[in-house]
């Protein structure tokens, strides 16, 4: 739990001051939770890879979607921080959109598929928002 939050706080500190540094909004994929939502995509099953610019350095990023259980369960790795992990409580998968937060929302991610092998959108922290873009990592 310690490692999860010592990359929460370099991955949020570190993002301040990066350009398209709007307030957040509200991520409406999560603000649904309590709707019915459609049946997720199967494509999102699977590791997925990114890495977020921040105004230290580039964070490698490793995103892993597995739904085979009732529950998604989505975890993100930091290889750079330790393997830092945080697995995301606050997850709805939405047919093709997908949102996930950390508890308060000090982390949030909300995009949607972009044909198989993509996933885009924008991320929320520390008071900033910019563009992510993950990709299908080739080992899974």
């Amino acid at each position: 739990m310690r490692a999860a939050l010592a990359c929460l706080a370099v991955l949020s500190l570190s993002a301040c001051g990066q350009g398209g540094g709007a307030p957040d909004e509200i991520v409406s994929v999560l603000d649904n939770a309590g709707e019915p939502a459609a049946a997720p995509a199967a494509a999102f099953e699977g590791r997925w890879r990114t890495v977020l610019e921040t105004s230290v350095e580039p964070r490698p990023l490793v995103l892993t979607i597995d739904l085979s259980d009732a529950e998604p369960n989505v975890t993100m790795t930091a290889p750079r921080q330790g393997g830092a992990r945080i697995a995301f409580e606050q997850v709805r998968l939405d047919g093709e959109r997908i949102g996930f937060a950390t508890p308060l929302g000090a982390l949030r991610f909300e995009g949607a598929l972009d044909g198989e092998n993509q996933i885009s959108g924008e991320v929320f922290q520390g008071g900033y928002r910019s563009a992510l873009v993950w990709t299908r990592a080739a080992d899974g």
